[in-house]
């Protein structure tokens, strides 16, 4: 990819128009067009703004890697710098749609007290309302990362292994909170159950919904992050099967 390419590549993986992206270096939007259509190239000054902007290094943006080289395997080059923002933007979004479900999920918190329901009401749709907005909002955010999803990846070979290193350390947390989750969502009740003597029924009702909350978050955020880390690792097996459940749709389709 050339210097152009990337910088292409980065605005838009960020969200910007070339006019967003020119006002905040403070030059004209023709000289953003100019440097993607690798027509021209920033100042030096620019250039570190950029690297800073985006979280990658001069060395990436200013190391051109050749079209034959990066296409021989018709992939698509994923660099360290674009992984790392990938999986970034995959927990992001995770946890957003934890926090939106558990907020849902929490609202019936507030019908757990029966003397009190009449002035908890409003907490009740607030909670709700709040857990739908997010929900909502997440689902009309632009997409980033098409590439990725819709592609066969090459990498550098260092890059894929300390990948699937970190990956593999990385599994081990997402088990724990596997595990956790399970154990709050299967155990949870049961405690409470046992502690309604001492608590009242209606504060262990409540509980009980905060711990299915959080049992219920803990599923979202562990397993979107393996699939975020899976399309990496098993890229091929990935697109795969994508191919095949494409290529069944239409034959069904037709």
């Amino acid at each position: 990819m050339t210097f152009g390419e990337k910088l292409k590549v980065l605005r838009k993986e960020n969200g910007y128009s070339q006019e967003e992206l020119a006002g905040l270096l403070d030059v004209s939007r023709q000289a953003v067009s100019k440097w993607e259509s690798n027509r021209g190239t920033p100042e030096i000054d620019k250039l570190v703004q950029i690297s800073n902007m985006f979280g990658v290094t001069l060395d990436y943006l200013l190391k051109d890697e050749s079209p034959d080289e990066n296409n021989q395997t018709g992939g698509y080059y994923v660099s360290r710098e674009m992984l790392e923002g990938f999986l970034s933007y995959k927990r992001q979004r995770a946890k957003k749609l934890a926090a939106g479900v558990g907020l849902i999920i929490i609202s019936d918190v507030f019908g757990c007290f029966s003397d009190y329901r009449q002035l908890l009401l409003p907490f009740y749709w607030g909670s709700m309302a709040v857990g739908i907005a997010v929900l909502i909002w997440l689902f009309f955010q632009p997409k980033r990362y098409q590439e990725i999803y819709t592609k066969a990846l090459i990498f550098d070979d260092s890059v894929i292994k300390a990948f699937r290193e970190e990956s593999n350390r990385n599994r081990k947390r997402y088990a724990g909170m596997i595990i956790l989750g399970v154990l709050l969502f299967l155990f949870g009740t049961e405690f409470l159950f046992m502690a309604e003597s001492v608590m009242g029924k209606e504060v262990c009702n409540a509980l009980d919904w905060f711990l299915d909350a959080a049992s219920v978050m803990l599923f979202i955020i562990a397993g979107i992050s393996i699939h975020g880390e899976n399309i990496i690792t098993q890229n091929a097996q990935y697109m795969e099967k994508r191919n095949a459940k494409r290529k069944f749709l239409l034959e069904k389709r037709n």
